[in-house]
């Protein structure tokens, strides 16, 4: 019969292979839910999505597009050429315009693989993109250790799915690995807040003094990490002057080599980079006289002094137009968190989730907040002074995951708590009926 009624035997048949279906559906579901919290998952995630990316936009860009006015290029190309660290608008002049470390890095990979090569640019680009799938490792790793596994997951794959920044590792600068630099450097300044190993904080100097080589904008919350962290310890009944002073002492080491070549090159007191009064300089007056400019001020004048010129210029700017410097540098503070335009309301998203987070991790426990508020305060200024470009705010976009991950998982808590609190009030109340009727006698 067409429609005829299924026996016993088989109706038990098909209650086991749903049985068997529910398992398998809970069994991948787990290694799914497993999966996604594997560092090593979302590092190879991360990665994949970044060669996909650059490949997609890079594999017919002609080589010598990847150097146009590179000066981390023409630097390295002078330390190969064996004539020292020289100044790429001049070969003749010694310069302290760019950080030491990422071009000696490039440098190295020139005389492995030739100057301005194919094989150099790939494999500076693949560098990059190590850095971009190491930095997801370490938004997981922060997560983490600050709110807990659930969001340390959503952090890296916010940071692995972040296409706008996909193909940042083109870029041939040291963005990449400034990223990783200062979430790692982040991470472990995070250990300090109860610790009083000599060992972690020397390690922490040592750290943030290769990172400043790098890039010297990093450093702009270090000293008040060390602050912070020392009046944690002291909070809870521990001295950490002695650790204090002993980081603080082998940053200034790991620095002390450089600086000492800038004093005896230009005869003057130099931190790592020379060029801040002329980045000043060209925020707010504008880039005519920029060295690569054909009006060649820094060729006829010299670095030390071209600087000293422009450092002369913005202060008279600041001085006698400071109304309208305010106003440039509060347009910059909104460019800042909003840049590049054609991914605009990505950025302003994640900019607004970023700031939803840190409210909240203060209305949870301050103290796991002041940190990422010390970074997000110290870091930007120089740049809301200066100009702003999509490449300057990459190094804290990790922190800004983790705060986003953390306000998104907090939002996803809460709405399914409300959720199922609705229910639970929705439910008809529970009677509990008599066992016995009125007036009958147990047994």
């Amino acid at each position: 019969m067409l429609f005829q009624r299924p026996s016993r035997l088989s109706t038990r048949k098909s209650g086991i292979q749903c049985k068997r279906l529910i398992v398998f559906h809970n069994g991948s579901h787990r290694r799914v839910i497993l999966l996604c919290r594997s560092r090593f998952a979302i590092f190879a995630l991360s990665i994949s999505l970044r060669v996909l990316a650059s490949w997609q936009v890079a594999h017919n860009r002609p080589i010598p597009r990847f150097w146009h006015q590179s000066e981390v290029g023409s630097i390295a190309k002078s330390i190969v050429e064996r004539r020292g660290f020289a100044s790429p608008y001049d070969e003749r002049q010694p310069t302290a315009w760019i950080a030491p470390i990422y071009p000696c890095v490039v440098a190295f990979v020139f005389r492995i693989f030739g100057t301005f090569s194919a094989a150099s640019t790939y494999f500076l680009v693949s560098l990059n993109i190590l850095f971009a799938g190491l930095t997801s490792v370490a938004v997981y790793a922060t997560g983490e250790r600050v709110f807990g596994a659930n969001v340390g997951t959503f952090a890296g794959l916010l940071w692995a799915f972040c296409l706008p920044d996909a193909v940042m590792p083109l870029l041939i600068w040291d963005t990449c690995l400034s990223a990783l630099l200062l979430t790692t450097g982040f991470l472990l300044s995070l250990a300090l807040e109860h610790s009083s190993s000599y060992r972690q904080w020397g390690g922490a100097g040592l750290f943030w003094g290769g990172a400043c080589l790098v890039n010297p904008s990093l450093i702009a919350p270090l000293f008040f990490f060390w602050v912070f962290f020392w009046l944690c310890g002291w909070k809870s009944g521990k001295n950490l002057w002695r650790q204090a002073t002993l980081s603080v002492v082998l940053f200034l080491g790991v620095l002390g080599p450089w600086l000492v070549r800038n004093y005896r090159v230009f005869g003057k007191p130099v931190f790592v980079r020379s060029n801040l009064a002329a980045e000043l300089y060209f925020g707010n007056l504008g880039f005519d006289s920029h060295p690569f400019s054909p009006t060649m001020e820094y060729q006829r004048l010299g670095e030390m002094a071209y600087v000293a010129e422009k450092r002369q210029l913005v202060l008279q700017y600041v001085e006698n137009n400071f109304s309208d410097f305010a106003k440039r540098s509060l347009y910059r503070v909104v460019e800042f968190w909003t840049v590049p335009r054609i991914a605009q309301p990505y950025w302003t998203v994640m900019s607004l989730l970023c700031f939803a987070g840190l409210i909240l991790a203060f209305r949870e426990d301050r103290f796991k907040a002041v940190p990422f508020l010390i970074v997000f305060l110290t870091y930007p200024i120089v740049y809301y002074v200066s100009y702003v470009f999509p490449k300057y705010r990459h190094p804290i976009e990790p922190l800004m995951m983790v705060l986003s991950a953390y306000a998104l998982v907090t939002t996803i808590h809460f709405g399914r708590q409300r959720i199922w609190e609705s229910r639970r009030a929705l439910r008809p109340p529970v009677v509990e009926r008599n066992k016995f009727r009125p007036g009958s006698k147990s047994r």
